[in-house]
């Protein structure tokens, strides 16, 4: 199976997955029954820790390292959200447990414009997921992870795949260890010695295995990966190391997760209207509301909103764990934007009404709307930012933009000696019902400065102003 491919190695995935921000403390992962070393960070590994350590002898040697233990369907939980994560990337990824990840890319290329500005658009997300990883592009599924265990390359053409497999040390191939040491001892010391040998030869002193192997490695024989299902929703959850209890703490072990929310949403041409965050704690949970008003996609954007929303919020207890549920999410315009594109400019506005409906509060801010009463005072309404808004009726005459919060009185002499009443009168009755009666003759009057009012004139006798035009 011929085309493009990325390979995603993760080396330490189930330790870093668990690890705070704070990459200078040495952490190590424990095997199952928590008696040897699986894995060390950089931290630890600088201060002569290794995998396969006893625990006792590292924590002589080290006594603050941090324990973290291994968790098999954790483990299982950090691969599928970076397969969310992907999602950006590629509309077809595939697990390759415990600690890879496998991109198509070649249906992809011309989204990005090629393979040069594709890799680096996912270099530089990796670094912001803050985990250490090996990529590599093959020709065939089976390549690209051979290259990328072997060190990672990065090439579009097959002929450079080819090149690069032939210098591949024959003991960093995935092969059975007794094949490996019968390979070694009759002198091959890299993969290209194997290629150069005939299949049949292969096959008759080795077994059919190898050559089916080279076979799938080369594209000869098809070799199709099984694909990771997109989820219709999103809900995460993310097991934090250690007690949390401070808010600004929490934004690390968020930004993960809102990475994998922005892969879910652009695998899915969709925006994200409204987050529901759950802070979990040993009893109980704090629960918190994030919206944006016209929705969105970006992780960056969800993690300034959300960070608004922390910095209102006091814990009453320490936070173990994090989770994440898309409530309310609508499409994409057509044409609008493509599958991935950065975003608009012009949603800058609608990114200030969501930043300060968090900070203030979502009632804080509104859209004023007219409703169905012909008296002025009460023609309108507060509704949402968000949300469908109600039909509007419709309405005759001009309307000043400023409308006074209480009419004020005018002298009969300044509106007969000093406005000039420019249009009018519109009659206003209204009001029988509910004991608020108007009956009101409305224009619009000129002032000797240049200001133009709305008054009125009450059938009972007198003036008043409403409103200022602008």
């Amino acid at each position: 199976m011929k085309g493009l491919w990325l390979y995603l190695h993760f080396p330490l995935l189930s330790l870093e997955m668990q690890c705070t921000a704070d990459a200078s403390e040495p952490s190590i992962l424990l095997d199952e029954g928590a008696a040897r070393v699986l894995l060390c960070n950089a931290a630890a590994r600088t201060q002569g820790l290794e995998p396969g350590m006893a625990v006792a002898r590292a924590l002589s040697m080290v006594p603050n390292v941090r324990l973290l233990p291994e968790d098999a369907k954790q483990a299982e939980q950090q691969l599928q959200g970076l397969a969310l994560w992907s999602g950006r990337f590629s509309a077809r990824a595939s697990l390759q447990p415990p600690c890879g990840l496998l991109l198509e890319l070649a249906s992809m290329l011309r989204y990005f414009r090629g393979l040069d500005t594709l890799w680096s658009n996912i270099q530089q997300q990796l670094k912001t997921l803050e985990l250490s990883c090996i990529s590599a592009t093959g020709h065939t599924p089976l390549a690209a992870r051979v290259l990328a265990l072997d060190g990672g390359f990065c090439a579009a053409d097959t002929a450079a795949h080819l090149q690069r497999l032939q210098s591949v040390p024959i003991d960093r191939l995935e092969l059975d260890a007794k094949l490996r040491v019968q390979f070694q001892g009759l002198g091959f010391s890299r993969l290209g010695d194997l290629l150069a040998l005939p299949s049949l030869e292969l096959a008759h002193r080795f077994g059919p295995g190898i050559t089916a192997w080279l076979e799938r490695l080369t594209g000869q024989r098809p070799d199709p990966p099984v694909y990771f299902d997109m989820p219709a929703a999103f809900l995460r959850e993310l097991p934090l190391a250690y007690e949390v209890e401070r808010t600004e703490a929490l934004l690390f072990g968020l930004r993960r997760l809102l990475s994998q929310l922005e892969g879910f949403l652009r695998a899915h041409y969709w925006r994200a209207l409204r987050l529901q965050l759950e802070l979990l704690q040993s009893e109980g949970r704090q629960s918190l509301a994030v919206g944006h008003a016209s929705g969105a996609q970006a992780a960056d954007i969800w993690l300034e909103l959300c960070r608004l929303r922390l910095e209102r919020l006091t814990l009453v207890r320490p936070v173990i764990g994090l989770r994440l549920e898309v409530t309310e999410f609508r499409e994409l315009e057509s044409g609008g934007e493509d599958l991935f594109s950065a975003a608009k400019t012009q949603v800058v506005p609608v990114q200030l009404l969501s930043r300060l409906q968090m900070r203030l509060g979502e009632q804080a801010l509104y859209r004023v709307v007219p409703c169905e009463d012909h008296r002025p005072e009460l023609s309108w309404k507060k509704v949402p930012l968000t949300g469908v808004l109600p039909a509007q009726p419709e309405t005759t005459g001009l309307r000043p933009l400023w409308l006074l919060a209480a009419p004020e009185p005018l002298s009969p002499a300044l509106v007969e000696g000093c406005i000039e009443l420019l249009s009018g009168p519109e009659r206003i009755v209204s009001g029988w019902w509910d004991q608020q009666s108007v009956r009101r003759d409305y224009y619009v009057g000129r002032w000797p400065d240049g200001r133009r009012g709305w008054l009125y004139h009450e059938s009972a006798g007198g003036w008043y102003l409403h409103g200022w035009f602008g």
